[in-house]
């Protein structure tokens, strides 16, 4: 197993239970090197109580596609090792499955959990 699809396998083991949307933020800033997309989502275990949540950033977002964001439908991740696609900056591809609510390209997936 090479390291991205580890990363992958630990965000999978983080992100279990929490399937809930309730942030999603697009940011693009500007760098010496160029526009760099980010998409933080947050991600909550039910519809009502966000004590405990996981933040998710994304970086290097490429190709974003948005479907309905008003779903309340829980979220399901497929993120796909793409690294070796020779793609230029990117390693991941990352779809929602279960209601077409976004997919992309990245470069980089950080996660968090708070509460």
């Amino acid at each position: 197993m090479n390291k991205y699809i580890n990363h992958i396998d630990s965000f999978y083991q983080a992100q279990r239970g929490f399937v809930y949307l309730t942030s999603f933020h697009l940011t693009r800033d500007t760098e010496l090197e160029g526009l760099k997309v980010s998409v933080q989502i947050i991600l909550a275990k039910s519809t009502f109580d966000h004590d405990e949540h996981i933040v998710i950033t994304f970086t290097g977002v490429q190709d974003l596609k948005l479907g309905s964001l008003t779903i309340l439908y829980p979220l399901a991740f497929d993120i796909i090792d793409v690294s070796k696609d020779q793609l230029e900056g990117v390693r991941y591809k990352v779809d929602e499955s279960e209601g077409n609510v976004f997919s992309f390209y990245c470069s980089q997936i950080t996660f968090e959990i708070l509460g």
